[in-house]
C-alpha cells in the first residue's frame, strides 16, 4: 500500500526589503491565541480608536508572522509589509477549513 502523507501549505511572502520569508496556516490552538489580541472594549466611539485599530492589526500579524519566523522583529511589521501583504497574510493563515463545508 503506498504511503500517503500530507503536509502543511505554506506561503512565501517578500517583504519590501526585498527579503523573503514562509508562513504557515495556524493551527485551532494558535487561532485561538490571536483572539486573545483582540481589545475586549473594541468601539468605533472610542478616541483613540485609530491608535487601538492600528495597534491590534500590527500585534496580530507581527503573532502570525512570528510563529514561522522568530527572527522577525514587531517593527519589521511597521517597515517591510503594505496592506496587500497584511491581506494575504491573513486570508491564508485564518482560513477556515470548515467554511465550505458548512456554508459560511
Amino acid at each position: 500500500m503506498k504511503e500517503r502523507i500530507i503536509e502543511s501549505s505554506k506561503i512565501k511572502v517578500k517583504l519590501l526589503n526585498e527579503s523573503t520569508i514562509d508562513i504557515r496556516p495556524l493551527t485551532l490552538a494558535e487561532r485561538k491565541e490571536c483572539l486573545t489580541l483582540l481589545p475586549k472594549d473594541f468601539s468605533g466611539k472610542d478616541k483613540d480608536f485609530v491608535d487601538k485599530y492600528m495597534k491590534v492589526q500590527g500585534d496580530l500579524i507581527f503573532y502570525i508572522i512570528n510563529i514561522s519566523n522568530k527572527k522577525f522583529k514587531r517593527e519589521d511589521v511597521d517597515t517591510q509589509l503594505d496592506s496587500s501583504l497584511m491581506e494575504e497574510i491573513i486570508r491564508f493563515t485564518l482560513k477556515d477549513p470548515f467554511s465550505e463545508l458548512f456554508g459560511i
